[in-house]
């Protein structure tokens, strides 16, 4: 059976950028993938304009900021899908596309319990062990695990609890971990950029940091790699770039390298904390600080 093409509304843009657009997209592939709609409420996925402020007031008004790749624009609403810089790159809009579907695809595989369990050596008390305690009706005590709260995850819930670091710096690899196993990740660890995509074509990651510090573009071309490559049932990771410096050009880079985030090194418990919960959706109930227990 033939894939249904999804919808895009085009939100915005002069007459010509439009026609370029809807050319491409009816072009590019011999069967549709994506087909131009006219609905922002109806249609699969929305492009707006973010040089244009009614282009962000009308996604915004139809409740479809998340399902929206933003291009241009200094600023774009912090939930947003995807932001792409100008000028038009139509093939950096299709990956930024095919990213949103995989997310989408890999949360209702979540959401459906579906999802493949990981069976690795836990570095720390995960929301997946959680989860799994309050399939069983069995809810564990987790009070060793200061700071965690017993059942912070609402029923039907999987957290992606597993993170893979990339990085040539030892002490980069060991700082991060720290901070990650403290907010009850698994953290997985590797320096080479051929062991990262293989991990992440059989293991199902929530995040990829990335150290590109010291890689240059290396590290960016790691980013590539992983996203070409196949991901275990469509589930691509959240992929951080890690920056010494976070200079204009280094959040172009990551961007073309199709880098979800960027994250400056040494870490701010802070920033990494807005990261997780801006891409993990069940963060904020599971890292609840909780009042330590009176012996």
């Amino acid at each position: 059976m033939r894939a249904v093409a999804q919808r895009i509304a085009i939100v915005g843009f002069s007459a010509f950028e439009r026609r370029t657009l809807e050319s491409y997209f009816r072009l590019v592939d011999a069967v549709p993938v994506y087909t131009v709609g006219e609905s922002v409420t109806d249609c699969d996925w929305l492009v707006a304009d973010a040089d244009l402020p009614e282009a962000i007031l009308a996604v915004g008004r139809a409740g479809r900021v998340r399902d929206t790749v933003f291009i241009g624009g200094s600023k774009t609403p912090p939930t947003a899908g995807a932001h792409l810089s100008r000028p038009i790159d139509a093939l950096q809009l299709r990956r930024a596309l095919d990213d949103l579907r995989s997310r989408r695809a890999a949360r209702a595989l979540r959401e459906s319990g579906l999802a493949p369990r990981l069976r690795l050596a836990a570095t720390g008390p995960s929301g997946l062990t959680r989860q799994q305690a309050l399939n069983d009706h069995d809810v564990q005590d987790f009070r060793a695990s200061a700071g965690y709260s017993n059942s912070v995850l609402a029923e039907g819930d999987q957290r992606l609890d597993q993170v893979l670091v990339v990085s040539n710096s030892p002490a980069e690899c060991r700082l991060l971990r720290e901070r990650l196993v403290a907010y009850g990740y698994r953290v997985l660890l590797t320096r080479t950029s051929d062991e990262a995509v293989a991990l992440t074509s059989r293991l199902v990651f929530g995040f990829v940091f990335l150290g590109v510090g010291q890689g240059g573009p290396a590290g960016f071309q790691t980013c590539r790699r992983i996203r070409r490559h196949p991901t275990l049932a469509g589930m691509a990771p959240v992929v951080v770039a890690l920056t010494q410096k976070l200079a204009p050009i280094e959040r172009i880079r990551a961007t073309f390298a199709d880098c979800d985030a960027c994250l400056t090194t040494p870490l701010d418990n802070h920033a990494l904390e807005q990261l997780l919960a801006r891409h993990d959706r069940t963060f904020d109930r599971v890292f609840q600080p909780t009042a330590p227990m009176a012996l």
